[in-house]
């Protein structure tokens, strides 16, 4: 703050004619002249002349006023397309040239954002993964490994589609067969919260798992989703089908839990840690439960090739006849990210 406030006295001490355009009022008694790009929650981002783009926390500021007009939205959704900010008689800020003569009186904490970027159009991420191993000499072993999820996102909805796949040979006897496919869509009804549905289909012949089905409905909360960082969790009701190859069918109602997150480590890197796990619980049979996770670290090798280091552990606590409880993986992965 010390040497913002410095660089602030300089510049003004060598344009003393300067006449402000957007200012800046801090709780330290400040001003910072220059304009405004946008503020949100959090911030404001703000182009001077000496010191060029800066962030300031919303928590100094005490006062704003712009020049020109801006796009402002207010904390209960509300869009005002254009408009310019101004103090009011009580040195409140007052939003001006709604129409002409027309202004609103409202706290600086009542505006959500200043200038925030379109969110009308679709938005999409998602990545696709191989592994692969060869082994030869007295063994002849192969394994073959592939993951992928994409992310559609509009303003009140979101679809998330993922899978993964293992398999294995060894002398040319199949020794593993996995396959997993997942699938939620989202409708949000406020900011945070949302409804979901989501189906799942688990493969796993040398776990005695032909199909497992699973189907379910809830609400869900997004804690934070920002560039660097997203966490949503889900929770609702659901139904499981289980086709087995040796054990007997089972089938029964369920609760669904499942959590998603990803974090950015080093920007610099643009390192991320991820998340993710699902827990379907018999409603039926307390000790009847499925839990699979993916836990990991990704990051770009080149362009949009990145790297992945991921380890993978489910358990099925009443599993197929002959079969164990647990599964792990640890997987090493080449893939491309869009």
């Amino acid at each position: 703050m010390i040497a913002r406030s410095l660089l602030v006295f300089l510049y003004l001490l060598s344009h003393p004619g300067l006449v402000a355009a957007d200012t800046v009022f801090l709780k330290n008694g400040d001003r910072i002249s220059g304009l405004v790009i946008r503020m949100t929650e959090d911030t404001l981002l703000f182009d001077t002349d000496i010191a060029g783009k800066i962030e300031i926390s919303r928590n100094e500021i005490y006062r704003l006023s712009t020049e020109e007009d801006v796009q402002i939205q207010t904390k209960n959704g509300q869009k005002i397309q254009t408009g310019t900010l101004a103090l009011s008689a009580d040195w409140n800020t007052a939003i001006q040239n709604l129409v002409p003569g027309k202004s609103i009186d409202m706290p600086l904490s009542e505006i959500a954002a200043i200038n925030p970027p379109d969110e009308t159009g679709l938005k999409y991420t998602g990545h696709l993964n191989l592994g692969l191993t060869r082994q030869r000499g007295n063994t002849k072993d192969d394994t073959y490994h592939v993951d992928g999820e994409t992310v559609l996102r509009w303003p009140d909805d979101r679809v998330i589609v993922s899978f993964n796949a293992d398999f294995e040979t060894t002398d040319d006897v199949d020794t593993q067969q996995s396959i997993n496919l997942y699938g939620t869509y989202d409708h949000f009804f406020s900011e945070k919260w949302f409804m979901y549905n989501g189906l799942s289909f688990e493969h796993d012949k040398f776990s005695d798992l032909r199909l497992r089905t699973t189907a379910s409905i809830g609400a869900g909360y997004q804690v934070i989703e920002t560039e660097d960082t997203n966490l949503s969790v889900q929770l609702g009701p659901g139904y499981v089908w289980e086709d087995l190859y040796g054990s007997p069918d089972q089938n029964f109602a369920a609760g669904v839990w499942s959590l998603r997150y990803d974090q950015l480590l080093v920007k610099d890197w643009n390192l991320k840690a991820f998340h993710n796990h699902r827990l379907s619980q018999s409603l039926e049979s307390s000790s009847d439960y499925v839990f699979i996770s993916q836990t990991g670290l990704r990051a770009p090798i080149f362009g949009n090739f990145q790297g992945t280091l991921q380890f993978n552990f489910d358990r099925d606590n009443e599993p197929g006849a002959n079969t164990k409880k647990n599964d792990y993986k640890y997987l090493i992965t080449l893939g491309y990210a869009w």
